[in-house]
């Protein structure tokens, strides 16, 4: 599998931005700082509804802004639901909320308001330009097998490090958290993992009811270990070993990971969550789908290897049984997390069926010529080993049947 050029494999052409959001960028766009009349800063919009994970890749992208176009002014247009991820952070001056009453509105009716809202600043003047980083339901096209760096690809120039998604605690938040832990006596505990229970992404097999079960079952043997249940949900059976966490906010999650030993993991806003700014480098393992389908594989491995992070903390499950699961992590108790590694992990990978998945349906979206050069990119994030061979069989079959009906018909055509 090849690694990316972080200084090269984000830049995307201007030629390629989706036309369905080329008029968002009709109006005069000046790169300096010095626009308008007088010394007014640029003002640049972000649009990223949804969703945490996601929201947290595109807080990069905002300060890469910040980086390249000094002393703009940034608006973030984002949803009402996800809005708080963005409490305190330095490079977003302003926040528009969309009011979102699904997630799948974010996707539909929530993005076209967005962009009329965007498409109004522009014409009266408040806004120079706008930056879309969200994938669905317009960017397909710059999809490469994983979220981060799809999203990085969105921006068109590249993302400089450290790829650490930011997030900004304030004092109150982590004293809430440290009271928590003086609450339930971490510090009683050897091992005390935050399990990621409630995955919104899709990409995990992982239910609350499921997590609470497993927990109960590793508790009863393993008195030095605590799991602090991480979802939306109240836990059935809380107790001393298996403690409901569902009353911190989700960016409390974040000071929480700095209490834990370790992460149970589904490849969803926790997780992401714990690898910021105001979270902590915790090994981990990751419960994961194994899908084909696009926009459901799911890798932390593989993110961190795009990135250059240090995947060596994360073991990763495809569909595991709850056997399986126990095994792994009693073994990471008993021994070591590397240890643990080295008999469980899973080397999860993009395909040639994965990217045949995706370019039907860039194709589908946003045409052929799209969907060809969304193919390039793919195979260049993720190695020969990911070609679409039957779409390019398919293809030359097809030129070849053309120009042999070419031919054919010339040749009735000269007699």
């Amino acid at each position: 599998m090849t690694t990316p050029d972080l200084g090269s494999a984000f830049t995307a052409c201007p030629d390629d931005t989706p036309k369905g959001l080329q008029v968002w960028f009709s109006a005069p766009i000046t790169c300096a700082c010095l626009t308008r009349s007088g010394l007014q800063a640029m003002r640049v919009a972000l649009v990223q509804l949804v969703a945490y994970g996601d929201c947290l890749f595109a807080t990069l992208v905002a300060r890469q802004i910040k980086r390249d176009h000094r002393g703009c002014h940034l608006t973030w247009v984002i949803g009402d639901k996800y809005a708080s991820i963005l409490d305190g952070n330095p490079h977003v001056d302003a926040v528009h909320k969309i009011v979102l009453n699904s997630r799948d509105e974010a996707f539909s009716s929530g993005w076209e308001e967005a962009k009329i809202w965007v498409s109004d600043q522009i014409r009266i003047g408040n806004l120079e330009k706008a930056h879309f980083t969200q994938i669905l339901p317009d960017n397909v096209r710059y999809w490469d097998g994983v979220v981060r760096t799809s999203t990085y690809r969105t921006y068109g120039r590249p993302i400089t490090g450290p790829h650490l998604p930011e997030v900004f605690l304030t004092e109150a938040e982590r004293r809430n958290v440290a009271d928590f832990a003086v609450k339930h006596c971490l510090r009683e505990f050897k091992h005390v993992f935050l399990f990621e229970c409630g995955p919104s992404s899709g990409q995990s097999p992982m239910t609350p009811a499921r997590a609470e079960a497993l927990a109960h079952a590793l508790g009863k043997s393993h008195p030095e270990l605590v799991f602090l249940m991480s979802s939306s949900e109240t836990l059935v059976r809380p107790s001393p070993q298996v403690v409901d966490a569902s009353c911190l906010t989700y960016r409390e999650n974040a000071a929480l990971a700095c209490h834990c030993t370790g992460l149970i993991g589904c490849c969803s806003g926790i997780t992401w969550l714990t690898t910021s700014t105001a979270g902590k480098e915790l090994p981990m393992l990751q419960i994961l789908t194994k899908s084909i389908e696009v926009f459901k594989f799911a890798s932390v491995a593989v993110d961190f290897r795009r990135v250059r992070l240090d995947e060596s903390r994360v073991i990763e499950m495809a569909e595991p049984s709850d056997t399986r699961i126990i095994s792994c992590i009693e073994k990471w108790l008993s021994q070591s997390h590397s240890a643990a590694r080295w008999q469980f992990h899973e080397e999860l990978v993009l395909t040639s069926t994965h990217a045949e998945k995706a370019y039907w349906f860039i194709r589908e979206h946003d045409g052929k010529i799209a969907a060809k050069s969304a193919m390039l990119r793919f195979v260049r994030a993720n190695g020969l080993a990911t070609i679409p061979w039957r779409v390019l069989i398919a293809g030359m079959r097809g030129k070849l049947l053309r120009g042999i009906r070419s031919k054919i018909g010339r040749r009735s055509h000269n007699s």
